[in-house]
């Protein structure tokens, strides 16, 4: 599954609306647990095939030494107003965990479950029992397949959604 950055195809989905235009450049990560400010969001990344956001690219900052990091979009609690996306339960031992993210980084499937595999324990509905009884097909995963990582509870007022929507349709031929 092809991810491209949204910095790369945000120029061509964005009319000149101010209130069409949407960016994370300035929201600020927290844990819900103690409020504590994980990083800051640098860009998303969206599946070029279904035009689906799938994951923040965060920089921790001094959090974990200024380590880049991918936050599945499911766990991203967004708060609009104050540019604030709230994680609930993430810690530093997680973080450091993770593999690194950078610009260069060709991301495929094995580095996809590696991050997968750090945040699946976060998830409410995923217990040890069911990660031990799991089995994933790399070669045949679809993100459906952890909808607590990439599937988010919305209205369609929201403005990921709305963002995606339009995606969609700037990518529907005329």
């Amino acid at each position: 599954m092809a991810l491209i950055r949204l910095k790369d195809i945000k120029h061509n989905h964005q009319n000149s609306n101010d209130n069409d235009k949407f960016s994370f450049d300035s929201f600020s990560v927290y844990t819900t647990t103690d409020d504590e400010k994980v990083g800051s969001v640098k860009d998303a990344l969206v599946d070029e095939n279904g035009g689906m956001f799938r994951y923040l690219i965060v920089d921790t900052g001094p959090w974990v030494l200024g380590k880049s990091i991918l936050l599945p979009i499911g766990l991203a609690r967004f708060d609009y107003n104050d540019e604030r996306v709230y994680v609930d339960g993430l810690t530093k031992e997680q973080v450091k965990n993770l593999p690194e993210f950078n610009d260069d980084l060709k991301i495929d499937e094995d580095y996809e479950e590696r991050v997968r595999g750090v945040y699946r324990p976060l998830t409410a509905n995923w217990s040890t029992q069911s990660m031990s009884n799991q089995v994933f097909d790399r070669s045949a995963y679809s993100y459906d397949q952890d909808p607590y990582l990439y599937n988010r509870n919305v209205d369609d007022s929201d403005r990921l959604r709305l963002y995606e929507q339009r995606f969609n349709r700037s990518r529907t031929p005329q």
